[in-house]
């Protein structure tokens, strides 16, 4: 797999969430919340994780308008790649 086909994957798994409810265009917290919950498995077992999920939505809701569209996801992926990588690293 190519990182061009892994990146069309990751736009479909955007749009499939964003889709769920009939409204497509942005995720919501319950959205996002269902998202992590299928493709951060390691995430939604820790304790925390409605805080930790509190906190991830209001880092990746940049324009306040309680949803999170594209482009906010993308560029949040982008820092959980960086994060990833320096935490295997150490």
């Amino acid at each position: 797999m190519t990182l061009q086909d892994q990146m069309i994957e990751m736009m479909k798994v955007y749009q499939h969430y964003a889709a769920a409810d009939g409204i497509q265009g942005s995720l919501s917290k319950d959205k996002l919340a269902t998202l992590a919950s299928a493709e951060f498995p390691t995430l939604c077992q820790n304790q925390k994780k409605d805080d930790i999920l509190k906190g991830i939505f209001g880092e990746m809701d940049m324009d306040g308008d309680n949803k999170i569209s594209f482009k906010e996801f993308a560029i949040f992926l982008g820092s959980l790649t960086i994060a990833l990588k320096e935490s295997l690293e150490n």
